[in-house]
């Protein structure tokens, strides 16, 4: 009998059979996705048809079994579409007296979850798919439901039709106080959107949303656009500032009184977590690597791993009161590794993070390492004054970034160190690095003395290139439009 708690935690990709208690069996079983010690979503066969297998493991497994397909039966009743429950039956448990709990779906046939279609989608495409999510969460809140785990995941798209997943997370519309949760949920969903596209779409997809709930006026855009940037900060701050500190499905975690690590459970890499646990200053100080910058505060090396480049930056310490003053304080190798996985999360290019190591005495922290996947692009002062590049393509590049700044200032992060260096061009479009100053801000007050010293910042890297610098300022104005920021920026 295969381990369903260790497949939970390895999402091995061997298939496997299980049995059910009823005699039945499901066959060729491919985890597709897992929560640890609580939950497997698999693709396999049963009775000969494809089906995705829902396995509850642990001691709640029959509870969550029973809320999911409570949930399913909802939207049925609703005349939701939504994928047929075929069977239900408990399993055996490895070493284990307690027993787990298998729902069988139907497979949908040449469909692809939402988030798939929308990575598929450009321009007119991805507005016709949110307008077909919102018709659906108005379907949802019209027949007194909501989906409170809204991701795109958890849709199906099959051409024109449009299904949605997870039965546990189905809930009833409360009675009181209707509209607001509605409006939140609907909020919910329109926070898995880019910012830019909300700015421009938000008006029709509210047009959409009152027209499926039979409502004479759509909801008010200026408390619609607080309520997506609550929903947004808050999904981001969640992984960003907790989720990736812990064990998670994306990243690995070890911790002991002398060191807390944590690496990116894409492309593992067992030399590198060995080197990182073994002798961290081999990454920087050894021969082989290439010194890219040795300073007081930070030392970055290029290294390569098994074929593998990966930046590596050292935060040193630099006195005894440098070390007594960091001790309590979330080191700059952490800032970076949240910072960026804060920018990715909000569709912004940044080098993948790889790894996180703190040098620890208990609680407090010390010396710290930040490794990221390495680059090979120009940062854009390079890439500006190559000559292989046509005007054109130098006009696009600084309106991309220009979009990147105004996207910046809509979700009221400052990166805090603009210099060109530190901005990276990549297929014509701009890649931040450097993260370490980057900060999200709560208040918006704070936040706007921080862009216009960004803009400034940016705007100084040519201040010996007029022609570069004129065309960077066009470009913000034609994107920012008469916004007050900009003009304070450009203030002399």
């Amino acid at each position: 009998m295969v381990d369903l708690f260790q497949l939970s935690r390895e999402a091995a990709d061997t298939p496997f059979d299980l049995s059910l208690a009823d005699s039945g069996q499901l066959h060729d079983l491919r985890v597709v996705r897992a929560v640890p010690n609580k939950r497997l979503v698999c693709h396999g066969i049963w009775n000969g048809q494809s089906v995705y297998a829902k396995i509850f493991i642990g001691s709640q497994a029959q509870r969550y079994a029973a809320r999911d397909a409570e949930g399913v039966g909802r939207l049925t009743r609703a005349d939701i579409a939504t994928p047929a429950l075929l069977h239900s039956a408990d399993i055996g448990i490895q070493n284990s007296a307690a027993t787990g709990r298998a729902l069988i779906y139907a497979a949908i046939d040449d469909a692809l979850n939402a988030e798939q279609a929308w990575q598929q989608c450009t321009g007119a495409q991805r507005l016709g798919l949110a307008l077909k999510l919102v018709a659906e969460v108005a379907a949802h809140h019209h027949a007194g439901l909501m989906q409170t785990d809204l991701y795109l995941k958890n849709f199906l798209v099959q051409g024109e039709k449009l299904y949605t997943l997870d039965g546990d997370a189905i809930k009833p519309l409360p009675q009181f106080f209707a509209r607001r949760t509605a409006l939140g949920n609907l909020a919910l969903l329109l926070s898995k959107f880019d910012v830019l596209e909300i700015q421009i779409w938000l008006p029709t997809l509210l047009q959409a949303y009152a027209a499926g709930r039979g409502w004479q006026q759509h909801p008010d855009e200026r408390q619609m656009q607080s309520r997506i940037a609550y929903y947004r900060r808050r999904a981001v701050r969640a992984y960003a500032e907790k989720k990736v500190l812990r064990q998670c499905t994306d990243v690995m975690v070890s911790r002991s009184w002398r060191h807390f690590l944590a690496m990116s459970r894409q492309n593992p890499n067992a030399e590198l977590q060995q080197m990182l646990l073994a002798t961290p200053d081999s990454l920087v100080e050894d021969i082989s690597q290439q010194r890219l910058k040795s300073g007081n505060t930070c030392t970055v090396a290029l290294a390569e791993i098994n074929g593998r480049k990966l930046v590596v930056k050292r935060y040193n310490i630099k006195s005894l009161w440098h070390l007594l003053g960091r001790f309590w304080r979330s080191s700059r190798a952490a800032d970076s590794w949240v910072n960026a996985h804060r920018l990715l999360m909000y569709g912004i290019a940044t080098p993948a993070p790889v790894a996180l190591l703190e040098q620890r005495f208990g609680p407090l922290r010390g010396r710290a390492y930040f490794v990221a996947e390495y680059t090979s692009t120009p940062d854009i002062a390079q890439w500006l004054q190559s000559p292989s590049v046509a005007d054109d393509q130098k006009k696009s590049v600084l309106e991309a970034l220009a979009r990147l700044m105004h996207k910046l200032m809509l979700l009221q992060i400052a990166h805090g160190d603009l210099k060109a260096s530190n901005i990276h061009v990549d297929d014509s479009q701009p890649v931040l690095i450097d993260l370490d100053s980057l900060r999200e801000f709560r208040c918006k007050a704070w936040f706007e003395a921080s862009h216009v010293r960004d803009l400034r910042r940016l705007l100084r890297n040519w201040r010996d290139q007029p022609d570069v610098q004129q065309s960077l300022m066009a470009a913000l104005q034609k994107t920012y439009g008469d916004h007050p920021l900009l003009a304070k920026a450009l203030q002399a």
